[in-house]
């Protein structure tokens, strides 16, 4: 399994054993606002906050637009 393989995915549609790769990982959620209804897929993943804005800013997206939150295990 590679971290990549997370990418495009929600969170709530990951395999397990992809799940429990991504334990402890920060991964990057577009954000819902009025104008636009994101499709919660995972844009980026890291081991830091930091690391994932770092990521979304390099792929040229507006971090404003994202949250990043920590996964845990599945159960």
């Amino acid at each position: 399994m590679n971290l990549s393989d997370a990418l495009g995915h929600a969170p709530e549609e990951l395999s397990l054993p992809l799940r429990e790769v991504l334990v402890g990982y920060w991964v990057a959620l577009e954000l819902y606002d009025i104008h636009r209804l994101p499709l919660r897929k995972i844009t980026a993943v890291a081991q830091t906050p930091a690391q994932c804005f770092a990521d979304l800013r390099a792929k040229g997206l507006d971090v404003g637009h994202f949250e990043v939150i920590q996964l845990h295990a599945a159960y």
